[in-house]
C-alpha cells in the first residue's frame, strides 16, 4: 500500500465514521439529508414571507376580496401599496436581510453536515446520521466562515472589476467601431468576467469539499480547491453549470403559472404552494449533487498528485 493510499483510508472525522468509496459519495443516496436540507431552506422561507403576508392582510383587511388586488394586472394597486405603507415595507425589508444574512452564516452548518453525510459512514457502512452530521458541520464552521469571506470577497472583485472594464471598454470602442459593435463588445468582456466569477463560486465549493474530506483548515482547503480545479477545469465548471442551469427551469416554469394563479385561493393557492415546494426540493437535490460531484473530485485529485 502506497503513502497515499494509507492516507486516503485512515482520513475519517471522528472514531465511528470512516470514508466511503467515491463510487458511494452521491446525493441520492441521502434522500433523508436533501429532505433536511430542503426543511431548512423552508423555515428561512417562512420567516421572510410570513411577516410580509401578515402585513399585506393588514393593510387588505377591509376589502371584500382581501389582497387579491395586489395580483391585478397593472400592478396598480400594487404600487400603491408599496407607496403609501413604506415605513412598514421598509421595516420588513430590514428584518428580511437579517433573516437572509444570519441564514447564509448559520446556513453553513447544515452545508458542511450534507457533506459529511456525501462523504463518510458509520464502521457498519449506515449513513451518518443527523447528530454525527451535524457535529461535524460544527467542527468545519470557523473554515467553513473564513472560505466563505475569502471567496465572496474575490468574487466579487471579480465581477465587479470585469463589468467596470466591459464598461470602459464599451465607452473606449464607441467612438472608432460604433455604438453597436461597442455594445457586443462590452457584453463578451462582461460575460467572460461572469464566466471567472463562477469559476470562483466553483473554486469556492471544491475547497468546502476539501474540508470535510481531509479535515484541513480554510486557507489549506482553499488550495486544494485551486489545485483541484486547475486538473479538470471544463470538466468541473460543466458539473457546475448543468445543474445551475437546471434548477432555472422549474423557476421559471412556477413563476410564470404563478402569474396566472396569483390572488386566488382554495385548490389554486394549495397547488401554487406544492409546486413552490417542488421547486424548492429540486433545487436542493440539484445543489447536493453537485456537492457530491465535488467531494469525488477533491478526492480524486489527491489520487492523480499521489
Amino acid at each position: 500500500m502506497t503513502g497515499t493510499d494509507a492516507a486516503l483510508r485512515s482520513v475519517g472525522l471522528a472514531d465511528e465514521l470512516v470514508l466511503l468509496t467515491p463510487q458511494s459519495m452521491r446525493a441520492r443516496r441521502h434522500p433523508r439529508a436533501v429532505a433536511g436540507i430542503w426543511i431548512w431552506e423552508t423555515v428561512l422561507a417562512l420567516l421572510v414571507s410570513a411577516p410580509a403576508a401578515g402585513l399585506a392582510r393588514a393593510a387588505w383587511r377591509g376589502d371584500a376580496n382581501g389582497d387579491a388586488p395586489l395580483w391585478a394586472q397593472g400592478g396598480h394597486a400594487l404600487v400603491d401599496w408599496l407607496r403609501h405603507d413604506n415605513h412598514g415595507l421598509s421595516a420588513l425589508l430590514s428584518s428580511a436581510e437579517i433573516v437572509l444574512v444570519v441564514g447564509v452564516v448559520a446556513g453553513l452548518v447544515p452545508m458542511a453536515g450534507l457533506l459529511v453525510t456525501l462523504t463518510y459512514a458509520t464502521r457498519e457502512r449506515k449513513a451518518a446520521g443527523l447528530a454525527r452530521s451535524i457535529a461535524g458541520g460544527l467542527r468545519a464552521f470557523p473554515s467553513m466562515a473564513l472560505l466563505l469571506v475569502v471567496a465572496g470577497l474575490v468574487q466579487g472583485l471579480v465581477v465587479s472589476g470585469g463589468l467596470l472594464l466591459a464598461s470602459a471598454v464599451g465607452g473606449w470602442a464607441n467612438a472608432g467601431m460604433g455604438e453597436a459593435r461597442a455594445q457586443q463588445l462590452a457584453g463578451v468582456v462582461g460575460l467572460i468576467a461572469l464566466a471567472l466569477g463562477s469559476c470562483v463560486g466553483v473554486m469556492h465549493d471544491l475547497a468546502r469539499a476539501a474540508v470535510i474530506r481531509f479535515k484541513v483548515k480554510g486557507l489549506r482547503a482553499l488550495g486544494l480547491g485551486v489545485r483541484t480545479l486547475r486538473l479538470s477545469p471544463a470538466s468541473l465548471w460543466w458539473s457546475w453549470a448543468w445543474r445551475s442551469l437546471a434548477s432555472l427551469a422549474p423557476v421559471l416554469a412556477v413563476a410564470g403559472l404563478a402569474g396566472h394563479l396569483g390572488g386566488r385561493g382554495g385548490l389554486a393557492l394549495a397547488l401554487l404552494f406544492l409546486l413552490h415546494q417542488a421547486v424548492v426540493a429540486a433545487r436542493v437535490a440539484l445543489r447536493a449533487s453537485w456537492l457530491a460531484r465535488a467531494v469525488r473530485a477533491v478526492d480524486g485529485a489527491l489520487r492523480r498528485v499521489g
